[in-house]
């Protein structure tokens, strides 16, 4: 209960930030829950006469961790307890909910739940509509003694919160600051006395803590007891501004209500006792092994839960060891070696899961987002985007292509103010830049950067050219893309709550990772990009970067449409021209300490690869160039085999080696995120 009540309050508040998603819930919000039918999904759930919890390491119980709580430990112990769903059972002691009560929906739901529902105006002859939201992930408790109800907690992990389109879940946590806060808390402020006949009906205090702000709540409540299940449902009003949280505005949105009905559907049951005079009979049944294993992914689990994010998107967590590892362009972290030690080099993307457009089977280029608009064809999972904002985002990339074919003769971008960096990077071109427009705030239509490539094909050392009195002088050239860059003013005395690290916002949709470069030595006398510590760069003769502010490219030219994404860092029709394995293989960062042959495998992104192949006798270096810790696992979460190979928590920057010698299939997971699997192949 602890972590649904609170995910409720978060949930009203992504929907005030994002109204686009009340728009699609529009016309057909659910009732909202009653006694009644709670009475009879209960009654329902008396029929199962046996609760069994598994001996085993199931995946549930290694539920993916956020990095600012600790998650569930794994108990290796198997419980049974014989049950009448006929028998009422006195109501004393602890009683915890019971998420395995029924199944979970928007529209309709037999399980236990948090949601909520708010009003708002929409435009366009819409008018007035509900908003609803609901999560299943619930925990909690009440105490009773002597017939009263003396104490209810409930908490919720707003860093697990998720909304109906995991695209806009990073966005709904941003909102919250739950980087700061990640919990919210709901604590029952007096004691309730049941009646005989063990009912609650009334309004009950509360106090509810959202961001790190606690108020005074009165809470609608009605629970029963229903054989062995004490049924509960409710509601109470919560007003945003009270919790510092802005309603959001959006084109669409004519206004939204300062307030928002929380309502909950819960299922409690009496609390596992440890008394030797329990009725529940205790029995381990796992191997000494098993155990140890179980042990040990517990320790993971508690280390993983004491790493401290740095909070803001371009800040790096304190306490980092990096090695060198990570690709500019494909991970959330680079780390790179110079002689003075590993620095980073390249932060991407906001905190978290992020939407990387890069697979060739997804239609991500410009020319093929634009077909997919208007085939009217399912829009693939993976790319996060909903038919409204596909048809948006099409259309700010339509002005960006105007601008960029006004713009194909390099003498108009010279007489137009913008300034060569006279180099040209593979895969990129070189950058054109309009100072003057840094600033300025983002706009589709008018791109920061310009990228021209040597017409040629080729990839020149040395300078190219430059812009001299507004007319091109160098090499012939051809306009490739563009770029978009924001220098935020990050001088001591101006950051406010860290709101010039924040990911930008810019295009419509969340394909658009934008990275900051740091320890970047420009215009040097190598006559390219190099990374090197500060005194290095002044002595080549260069401008040396700390960082360089967020930046982001966008391929909307038809003639070198993008197959890695519109919005990647690389492009393949650029030379040194191949397809986009190549391009990622030449993006691999390896620093002094990465074994000779050794096949290097990154963990970004919240996924390994789905395979590793390599040959006996290669070693497999493993890279985490996440956000968050990881592990690098041998087995399955149903069934670790830490004794085959285990790196143990890997923060980011961290790398893993595991030596080969036996050919054969050895499965890997991830400890504290069980869905990340994979599979090394020793041939």
């Amino acid at each position: 209960m602890k972590r649904k009540l609170l995910l409720i309050t978060v949930a009203l508040i992504g929907i005030a930030v994002f109204a686009g998603w009340w728009f699609l819930l529009r016309d057909d919000s659910p009732p909202p829950p009653d006694l009644e039918s709670a009475i009879q999904i209960a009654s329902t759930a008396q029929m199962a006469t046996t609760t069994t919890n598994s001996a085993t390491v199931p995946s549930t119980t290694l539920t993916p961790t956020s990095t600012t709580k600790a998650p569930s430990t794994i108990a290796p112990t198997s419980t049974t307890q014989d049950l009448d769903p006929n028998e009422e059972t006195d109501i004393a002691g602890t009683w915890s909910v019971d998420t395995t009560i029924g199944s979970f929906g928007i529209d309709e739901s037999t399980s236990s739940f948090v949601g909520f529902r708010i009003q708002e105006v929409l435009a366009r002859g819409i008018g007035e509509v509900t908003a609803v939201g609901r999560t299943p992930l619930v925990d909690g408790t009440l105490n009773f003694v002597e017939g009263s109800l003396t104490k209810a907690e409930i908490i919720a992990d707003l860093t697990e919160l998720r909304t109906d389109r995991s695209m806009r879940d990073s966005k709904v946590q941003s909102a919250l600051n739950t980087s700061t806060h990640p919990n919210a808390v709901f604590v029952l402020d007096e004691t309730i006395t049941l009646n005989n006949s063990k009912i609650i009906d009334s309004t009950v205090p509360g106090s509810l803590t959202v961001n790190g702000l606690t108020n005074q709540i009165e809470v609608e409540l009605q629970a029963q007891l229903v054989g062995q299940i004490i049924t509960v449902v409710g509601k109470f009003e919560v007003t945003l501004s009270d919790y510092e949280v802005e309603a959001p505005s959006a084109s669409v949105v004519v206004s939204v209500e300062d307030t928002a009905i929380v309502e909950f559907q819960l299922f409690f049951v009496e609390a596992t006792s440890t008394d030797s005079t329990s009725a529940v009979a205790t029995t381990t049944t796992m191997d000494p092994l098993t155990i140890e294993n179980v042990e040990q992914l517990n320790d993971y689990i508690a280390k993983a839960a004491t790493f401290d994010q740095s909070g803001a998107d371009w800040l790096l967590p304190d306490n980092l060891e990096p090695s060198a590892g990570g690709a500019p362009g494909f991970t959330r972290y680079v780390f790179r070696q110079t002689s003075a030690g590993v620095v980073p080099t390249l932060v991407e993307g906001p905190i978290g899961p992020q939407y990387r457009c890069q697979e060739e089977s997804l239609p991500c280029s410009y020319l093929e987002l634009k077909e997919l608009l208007k085939s009217n064809s399912p829009i693939p999972e993976q790319m996060g985007l909903s038919p409204e904002e596909l048809a948006e985002l099409v259309s700010e990339l339509d002005l960006l292509n105007e601008f960029l074919i006004e713009h194909a003769d390099v003498n108009n971008a010279c007489a137009n103010g913008y300034i060569s960096d006279q180099i040209q990077t593979p895969n990129m071109g070189s950058h054109f830049y309009r100072l003057d427009l840094f600033n300025d705030g983002f706009d589709p239509g008018n791109p920061e950067i310009l990228l021209y490539a040597v017409a040629d094909g080729t990839v020149p050392e040395g300078s190219i050219g430059r812009c001299n009195n507004g007319v091109w002088d160098g090499k012939p050239m051809v306009l490739v893309g563009s770029a978009f860059m924001s220098t935020p003013d990050i001088s001591e005395g101006s950051i406010t709550d860290n709101d010039v690290y924040k990911h930008p916002e810019g295009f419509t949709g969340d394909l658009d990772n934008w990275h900051v470069h740091l320890n970047l030595c420009r215009r040097n006398s190598q006559g390219s990009d190099t990374f090197v510590p500060r005194e290095e760069c002044e002595t080549l003769g260069g401008q040396f970067h700390e960082a360089l502010g967020w930046m982001m490219h966008a391929w909307a030219d038809s003639e070198h449409d993008n197959q890695l994404g519109v919005f990647s860092m690389w492009n393949p029709t650029i030379a040194p021209f191949g397809d986009t394995n190549t391009v990622e293989d030449r993006a691999l960062v390896r620093g002094e300490d990465f074994p000779e042959n050794a096949k290097q495998s990154l963990v970004t992104n919240f996924a390994f690869e789905d395979e590793i192949e390599v040959e006996a006798g290669q070693s497999v270096y493993f890279n985490n160039s996440d956000s968050v810790p990881h592990t690098v696992s041998a087995g399955t979460p149903d069934k670790p085999e830490l004794q085959e190979f285990d790196s143990g928590v890997l923060n980011p920057g961290d790398n893993f080696q595991i030596d080969t010698s036996k050919p054969g299939s050895y499965p890997l997971f991830c400890a504290l995120h069980p869905d990340m699997t994979a599979l090394l192949i020793v041939n």
